[in-house]
C-alpha cells in the first residue's frame, strides 16, 4: 500500500512540469486555460534564466491588465533588475500590441515596487514547442545608439584591394 502511495507522488518523466510549484503558481494566475502552451512557454522562459543563464532572484509576477504573467530578475548580483515578457513563437504581435504591453507590464511593475527595476526596457521570450528562447529587447520609444569606440574606429580602415594585372598572351 505504501508503495502505491509513494509512486503517486512520484515524479517521472511525463510529470515533472505539470506538478513543479511554479508551474502551479502560473496555472494559479488563471491567465493561461485553454491556453496550456503560453503556461508552458512562461515555464520554459523562467528555467531557461534560471538553470541555462543563472539569472539571480527571478521571480513571476501576475499583470492583471492583459492577463498574462512576467518574469523579473537580475543577469548578475550587481546589475538591475529586468523584465522579461515569455511569449510562444507563434504569437503575432502588431506594433500596438508590443507598445501595449511595455506601458501595462511597466505599470504593473511601478506598482509592484520592485526594488531596482528599471522598466524603460523590456524583453520580450518567444519560446519554441522544443523549449528553445530566443529573447528580444523592447524600448519605449526611441534608443540612441551607443558611442563608436575610438579604437574600433582605427581599426576600421578601409583596405586596397590588390588585383592582378595580366598580360595578355599573343598566339
Amino acid at each position: 500500500m505504501a508503495s502505491q502511495v509513494e509512486n503517486r507522488f512520484k515524479v517521472r518523466r511525463e510529470n515533472w512540469l505539470e506538478d513543479h510549484p511554479k508551474f502551479k503558481e502560473i496555472q494559479a494566475y488563471g491567465y493561461y486555460d485553454g491556453r496550456g502552451s503560453l503556461a508552458r512557454a512562461v515555464m520554459a522562459v523562467y528555467l531557461d534564466l534560471c538553470e541555462s543563464k543563472h539569472w539571480f532572484g527571478v521571480r513571476l509576477h501576475p499583470c492583471e491588465s492583459i492577463k498574462i504573467a512576467y518574469i523579473t530578475g537580475k543577469r548578475t548580483k550587481k546589475s538591475t533588475m529586468e523584465v522579461v515578457v515569455p511569449l510562444t513563437v507563434d504569437t503575432a504581435l502588431t506594433t500596438e500590441e508590443i507598445q501595449n504591453i511595455l506601458q501595462e507590464v511597466t505599470h504593473c511593475e511601478l506598482e509592484s515596487k520592485d526594488e531596482g527595476c528599471e522598466t524603460f526596457k523590456v524583453t520580450i521570450g518567444f519560446c519554441e514547442a522544443d523549449s528553445t528562447v530566443v529573447y528580444y529587447d523592447f524600448f519605449q520609444g526611441l534608443v540612441p545608439p551607443d558611442p563608436p569606440d575610438e579604437e574600433r574606429e582605427e581599426e576600421v580602415k578601409p583596405k586596397w584591394k590588390r588585383t592582378r594585372h595580366m598580360k595578355a598572351k599573343s598566339s
